[in-house]
């Protein structure tokens, strides 16, 4: 049963976690803390820096704008939250940034920007954000206990774009399974040219339904953990492609593509399954559709290089024209510890649910290695096309057709 996260609490931790001065729009001269329950604007000409001494909250009926060339400098554990329909607005320029730091600049001395509101004004240009992901929070999904220097909360908005995030004591970006990048639900540049690096975890933390969303123009290089970490299990991916990214994907759990939706996986991307991680094209006209090229193959590998480690590529009772591996290579796979509905075990596997009259696949110029069990593995009426695949070292043979 695919379940969805449930957001619980957040607005209540948001209200619980707001500082000690209290409402009156959070503003004594230049020190911050409370409720911004109104307008309330940040210039450099009145101070440089801001120093936020206490939680600040943006609240429902709130809005906070922040000029370019503003710094806000954060005392230790405080953060800054939106709520609802509050807005923050922070546009800076491509010579005069807005700068989110830590009194101290040390990994973890404050909390971060947590954005739990749905405003379409909430928007970070031309922002640094540095030293944060103090506070451990907690997501019923993929990721556990985190933490974060920039939050996207259920249901939050945020459009972010050309934008640094360093040295988090968690990860860079976190975003929860039903938030936007933007206003809408649509990949069109609303995270992109950003800079994500140097940050104790993983650049960016993302459900499967949002990968999409990733432009390529971001750099997600320098990071202790150099992986888009890529959580599952809770929403169908819908029609996406995902991005030759700088770093690779590392998909956390079994993941499936929607029916009626393809996944194209662009070509030179690689992606890294955590231990009996797998990804599928679950229903009659769902599709994984990874076409690579001789100098740019498409990756699909294991964290740990050994046989059987995650569950494989599952096409589920798909007959779907888009089932296209080209100038791929798949290893690692075969684990048998799956609910991707194989009726095999293998790197690639072709299921029969008996709910198609047949399933598709074409596979060309690939290599299929190490798997603990066989290499293709397809049900008896897959209509398939397999050309110039190299098999090396897969443990039951290289290709079955199932009887």
């Amino acid at each position: 049963m695919r379940r969805r996260i449930i957001w619980a609490g957040f607005a209540a931790l948001l209200l619980a976690a707001c500082g000690p001065s209290g409402g009156g729009g959070g503003l004594a001269g230049c020190d911050l803390s409370g409720f911004i329950d109104a307008t309330q604007i940040l210039d450099p000409a009145n101070c440089n820096p801001y120093h936020v001494t206490g939680d600040l909250t943006v609240t429902d009926s709130g809005r906070l704008e922040i000029k370019p060339g503003t710094t806000l400098e954060f005392a230790q554990d405080t953060g800054l939250y939106v709520q609802d329909h509050g807005a923050l607005v922070a546009v800076g320029t491509a010579s005069d940034k807005i700068l989110f730091t830590g009194a101290s600049k040390v990994r973890g001395y404050w909390k971060g920007v947590i954005v739990g509101g749905n405003s379409f004004d909430n928007e970070l240009k031309y922002v640094e954000i540095e030293y944060a992901g103090a506070d451990e929070r907690w997501d019923p999904g993929a990721f556990a206990s985190y933490r974060a220097a920039v939050e996207l909360g259920e249901d939050a908005r945020l459009k972010m774009t050309d934008s640094l995030v360093r040295e988090s004591a968690g990860y860079g970006v976190f975003m929860a399974n039903d938030a936007y990048f933007g206003s809408d639900n649509d990949p069109d540049g609303d995270f992109a040219r950003n800079t994500i690096t140097g940050n104790a975890n993983c650049p960016v933390a993302i459900y499967e339904n949002k990968v999409g969303h990733l432009d390529a123009s971001n750099d997600f290089t320098g990071n202790d953990e150099d992986f888009v970490c890529v959580g599952g299990g809770y929403e169908f991916v819908p029609e996406q492609t995902w991005q030759h990214l700088t770093v690779p994907y590392l998909i956390l759990d079994q993941i499936s593509v929607a029916d009626g939706a393809t996944l194209t996986i662009a070509p030179g991307t690689t992606l890294i399954f955590d231990q009996d991680a797998g990804l599928e094209a679950y229903g009659q006209a769902s599709a994984i559709r990874a076409e690579g090229t001789a100098s740019e193959p498409i990756t699909f590998t294991a964290k740990q290089h050994v046989k059987g480690y995650w569950a494989g590529l599952h096409f589920n009772d798909s007959n779907s024209t888009n089932n296209v591996l080209r100038y791929v290579v798949v290893e690692y796979g075969g684990s048998t510890n799956t609910f991707l509905g194989a009726d095999d075990y293998g790197n690639i596997v072709v299921s029969s649910a008996g709910n198609a009259s047949q399933q598709q696949i074409t596979i060309e110029d690939s290599t299929i290695q190490y798997s603990a069990s066989w290499g293709i593995s397809v049900a008896q009426e897959t209509i398939f096309t397999i050309n110039g695949v190299s098999y090396n070292d897969n443990t039951s043979g290289g290709f079955r057709q199932r009887p």
